[in-house]
């Protein structure tokens, strides 16, 4: 009898182990960094638009060519005067991009991704000559007096 217990354990043992790793197995998620160029004719605007573009069609791709991916995470850099910097990371589930793939919620905006890339609000493209077009960034989740944050330097 002693044996047969030993062996009834082994088995639901054995079936609990591959059980537990066949599942861990079936999510997989995929990270892709993506590089644009800008030159001194864009926009911000028209920048974090082409990001957006950009984004929303690696992400459909993605989950396009690979069935088994359960999430993908986009991070957009662009280089302007030799700066690379990061202007968007969006991070989407499967059933969630089903569910609505609008891109902008799925996003976080770098907000100092204007100054760092050296946007001026007197840049405008020659091709947005009506009406300013104000891009919609969220604002940074960090309060918004630098000298109340920790890792505050005034060098």
């Amino acid at each position: 009898m002693n044996l047969y217990l030993r062996l009834l354990s082994a088995v639901f043992l054995a079936t609990l182990s591959l059980t537990t790793s066949v599942s861990i197995g079936l999510a997989e998620t995929k990270e892709s960094y993506l590089t644009l160029n800008s030159d001194d004719s864009q926009s911000f605007a028209g920048l974090v638009q082409q990001a957006e573009d950009l984004a929303a069609l690696s992400i459909a791709r993605e989950f396009q060519e690979n069935p088994e991916l359960t999430e993908v995470t986009v991070i957009v850099t662009a280089t302007r005067s030799r700066q690379l910097v990061p202007v968007l990371r969006s991070r989407v589930s499967r059933r969630d991009w089903h569910k609505d793939s609008r891109i902008e919620l799925w996003t976080r905006y770098f907000a100092d991704a204007k100054l760092l890339l050296g946007f001026r609000d007197s840049n405008v493209s020659a091709a947005n000559t009506g009406p300013s077009q104000a891009i919609n960034v969220p604002a940074p989740s960090r309060s918004a007096s630098r000298q109340n944050d920790p890792g505050f330097r005034d060098d």
